[in-house]
């Protein structure tokens, strides 16, 4: 089964703006709400899910509804850590890690019938008693993930959020796992980060939160290298190496993803980047084909794959706006 599981991750994406010097930018030029986000310390705690513990952190009171964020492929729960503290009025705020990711166990083989489990089994756990069923927002990857979960839990599920999700056809084979094949080992930390990339690639003017991404999603490594998932004493430490399992991309389908895009029974929204390479109109209309019911959709103007930090403002206004479409919850004022 899976090892115990540390950190390893980088995400469906990008390759940011790097400096002459490999820098990916200082956070000095960063706006005030992404420093006093950042200050504000989740919750952590782990949920175990057929024989894999699984890794999350929440913001908020676990008393509110629980809307739950999952992270995109080879990325982690810390993408939302600048973003969450923007939804806590409302919601109990749960990122989980899905296994082969961030914090939590690696597996033999991945299925993304398990990783809906793994969501819906933190869900559960992180969510206060006596609160509704959970919202459960997914970006590429993790979107997948939401869609899959809504299918199977059916109203045990309040609604999904599906952002900026590429759906391939019937017969078509993923080509993602190809961009994350790097299973190198780099000396220093720094160099890590340095080394960071959002894929597919693309531009991004917030540096600032391309290097929080970045230093977020590194982990220290032993002899074992980048294929050993546990974490080395301090003084047995060796390198540094990306916190995901680079076989994830292997994961298996036990159906077409589109089946399960029908069976959904309960209110959905597409978020969409308005410059996305991942979600070009036909990929739009597939998702809207596959749903019993046209989604609430948003198109973020100047965003690409990478929503929450081409435009996260903005990214932040189009998901309160999928909330109230979709629940007909009302952002709290005052």
């Amino acid at each position: 089964m899976g090892t115990s599981g540390h950190p390893i991750a980088v995400g469906w994406g990008y390759r940011a703006a790097v400096t002459e010097h490999g820098d990916h930018g200082a956070t000095g030029d960063a706006p005030a709400w992404f420093h006093d986000h950042l200050a504000v310390v989740p919750d952590e705690g782990h949920t175990t899910v057929e024989g894999a513990r699984v890794h999350w952190l929440r913001w908020g009171d676990p008393g509110r509804p629980p809307l739950v964020l999952v992270h995109g492929g080879a990325a982690h729960a810390r993408w939302w850590a600048p973003l969450a503290p923007f939804l806590t009025d409302e919601w109990c705020v749960i990122a989980p890690e899905l296994t082969g990711h961030g914090d939590s166990d690696w597996r033999d083989a991945y299925r993304t019938e398990t990783w809906a489990a793994e969501v819906l089994a933190v869900a559960a756990a992180a969510a206060g008693a006596g609160t509704p069923p959970p919202v459960l927002v997914g970006h590429s990857l993790g979107a997948t993930v939401v869609g899959t979960a809504a299918a199977l839990a059916g109203r045990d599920v309040r609604a999904a959020v599906l952002c900026d999700i590429g759906v391939r056809a019937r017969d078509e084979r993923s080509r993602s796992g190809r961009h994350f094949q790097n299973r190198r080992t780099y000396a220093t930390r720094a160099e890590a980060v340095s080394r960071f990339k959002l894929i597919p690639r693309q531009a991004c003017e917030n540096t600032w939160m391309v290097r929080h991404i970045a230093e977020t999603s590194v982990r220290p490594v032993g002899p074992g290298g980048a294929d050993d998932p546990t974490r080395p004493d301090d003084g047995a430490v060796t390198g540094w190496a990306w916190k995901f399992d680079w076989r994830l991309f292997a994961r298996t389908w036990d159906r077409w993803f589109g089946d399960y895009l029908a069976e959904i029974d309960v209110p959905v929204a597409a978020i969409h980047g308005e410059k996305s390479r991942v979600v070009p109109a036909y990929i739009a209309q597939r998702v809207r084909d596959a749903l019993r019911e046209p989604p609430f959709e948003v198109w973020v103007p100047e965003a690409r794959h990478h929503l929450m930090a081409d435009q996260p403002v903005a990214f932040v206004t189009a998901l309160r706006a999928a909330l109230t479409h979709t629940t007909g919850a009302l952002r709290l004022l005052g």
